[in-house]
């Protein structure tokens, strides 16, 4: 969600998207009418012909409020209509997809061309209008796909294939539903509790902050050639608050709270968000007024919390998802990233007492509301419970139906154009190994003791990536230090743990050297796994795919003590400080 701004056309004042159930089918019957059109008689000689051919319609209803220091920034409802099609030519062991050419245009075409992807249509549809936009979307897509096709063929005929894996999974029809009505959204009590979170951030250190509530209702509807159809509703309501300042050395420093579920109703209460956003205020000026890291810190280490799960989404979690290289006219394109466990199943990636499984169906842990959640994917498949990890051992890979020499097949795993996670869970299977905070630290210490390290380190806050790239880059107009590499990971509040038992606050920090092997290593593991709600970064680049960049996933990942991570200070030049004290001071 990412309390972002979507394409927006048309803006009125509406309950829902306002289309009914007798509307839908109209929709639908205008999709498959000319899914089967397009396939019986769309064909440029020369060219190949189509063999599949797929129309994903979403229509979403979007309301916010954004305040800052006690003042509404702006509101925002609105609705919008988004199409993309998909077309197939060729056949299933070889066709237009699994290829990249960067001199075509992605995301659908190019600026002088027709899209096809992400396609801002009108919101008032009919059948007959509908059908006009998924003709000139069809049209399209057709001529960029037949493109690819041919380049396709001639980037191989003069080599040798050592991978000949099929480009496509058919499946047989299915009609599938998953839509429940939306829960209401109060867009003028939303403003109030924004209003009212924003106004206790109102503090002499805080240089920039905003408190962002958002709802995000849609309903999907799909169909595909292969007689494949669904209409599915998703359901995504978040708060984000974020405040960022400077240190008086010039260092940046930032404080984040989000919560994120599936209806306003399940977000926190008022009172604990009140409470939350004290919190943040607490924390806040515990680093403006904390010492900078000054060296370098490798040894054993304990991320708690927000961290832990923010470790396991950025640093694990991605490579659990299936990745094909795709071809080019230069042979097959490597991708260092996020592919450590493509050639690994069956080999060891846990210690033997953990395992990790990703269940979309879980609506609810421990009383909150996953946003995660899901039943049908969107290739149509219905999301299945995958048991990744077992006692240490990687069994398997989250699927869609693009297969590979080790994956054959869909686990029902595809959202935002890709691969993705849903809910996914590390548990263990020997309890001695689950231990409460004081045990955890006084196993972290013996273990400095051993090394003569003069501390230990606790990481509590981590920064989420869609949090990055969104509101907090705005916030400070791209100036705030973060750890830049798929190995690093930056961090927002940090401890030094020493032999007394006493912690000290240090800021200025990152992981480095993390890699899926530095799981491995993990010595112990917390009692309690809160769930952790999050818009995980899509693993198979939106580039690529035109799909989403951000796409809603839930972790349940216990506190980890981890025999030794590399803790060492950023490394970055920092923007010169107001030249003149803030008014708040006085």
């Amino acid at each position: 969600m990412s309390i972002r701004n979507f394409h927006i056309i048309i803006l009125f004042f509406g309950s829902i998207i306002g289309l009914q159930a007798k509307n839908h089918e109209d929709l639908m019957r205008a999709m498959r009418d000319e899914a089967k059109r397009t396939l019986s008689e769309l064909q440029v000689e020369s060219l190949q012909k189509p063999y599949y051919v797929e129309y994903m319609l979403t229509m979403r209803n979007s309301e916010s409020a954004k305040a800052s220091l006690g003042g509404i920034i702006n509101t925002r409802k609105g609705m919008s209509a988004v199409l993309t099609v998909g077309i197939r030519v060729g056949n299933p062991k070889f066709d237009n997809t699994n290829f990249f050419d960067v001199s075509l245009g992605f995301f659908g075409s190019g600026d002088d061309e027709e899209s096809f992807r992400n396609r801002r249509i009108p919101i008032e549809l009919d059948y007959a209008s509908l059908r006009r936009e998924l003709w000139l979307a069809t049209d399209a897509c057709y001529k960029q796909s037949s493109e690819l096709h041919a380049k396709k063929e001639a980037a191989i005929k003069n080599r040798l294939r050592t991978d000949t894996t099929h480009d496509f999974i058919p499946q047989g029809p299915s009609i599938v539903q998953d839509a429940e009505e939306f829960a209401p959204f109060d867009l003028e009590k939303v403003q109030l509790l924004a209003k009212e979170l924003s106004s206790f951030l109102n503090h002499p250190s805080i240089a920039s902050s905003t408190v962002s509530i958002e709802n995000l209702p849609e309903t999907i509807l799909y169909v595909n050639t292969e007689g494949r159809e669904f209409i599915k509703t998703k359901h995504m309501t978040g708060i984000e608050i974020i405040a960022s300042g400077q240190c008086q050395d010039g260092m940046p420093i930032a404080e984040t709270f989000t919560a994120y579920a599936r209806s306003f109703g399940e977000l926190p209460s008022k009172d604990s968000l009140l409470k939350s956003t004290m919190s943040l205020v607490k924390s806040f000026e515990q680093a403006y007024a904390s010492a900078k890291l000054e060296e370098a810190y490798s040894g054993p280490m304990i991320v708690e919390g927000q961290a832990a799960n923010e470790i396991f989404a950025q640093m694990f979690a991605p490579h659990c998802i299936v990745q094909r290289p795709p071809l080019t006219d230069r042979g097959v394109q490597d991708n260092d990233r996020y592919t450590a466990f493509q050639n690994k199943i069956g080999g060891r990636v846990l210690p033997e007492y953990l395992s990790v499984a990703d269940n979309p169906g879980l609506q609810k842990y421990d009383g909150t509301s996953l946003v995660g959640h899901y039943a049908i994917d969107d290739e149509g498949m219905p999301a299945q419970s995958v048991n990744l990890v077992e006692k240490g051992y990687l069994k398997t890979l989250l699927s869609g139906r693009t297969p590979t020499k080790r994956i054959r097949s869909s686990n029902g795993h595809s959202r935002g154009g890709a691969p993705i996670y849903g809910v996914m869970q590390l548990t263990s299977t020997d309890k001695k190994k689950e231990v409460d905070s004081k045990a955890m630290k006084a196993k972290m210490m013996s273990l400095c003791k051993a090394r003569e390290l003069p501390y230990g380190i606790i990481i509590r806050k981590a920064l989420n990536q869609n949090i990055l790239y969104t509101v907090l880059y705005e916030q400070t107009s791209g100036e705030f230090p973060f750890a830049q590499g798929d190995s690093k990971l930056t961090v927002l509040e940090a401890y030094k743990v020493f032999p007394d038992g006493r912690e000290e606050r240090v800021r200025g920090g990152e992981l480095a050297g993390i890699g899926p092997a530095s799981f491995k290593d993990i010595l112990l593991i917390g009692r309690k796994s809160p769930a952790y709600n999050l818009l995980a970064s899509s693993v198979v680049s939106s580039f690529l795919t035109g799909g989403s960049q951000f796409v809603s996933a839930s972790l349940i990942i216990p506190d980890l003590l981890f025999e030794e991570i590399e803790f060492r200070p950023l490394e970055s030049d920092f923007p010169k400080p107001p030249l003149i004290a803030s008014p708040m001071d006085k």
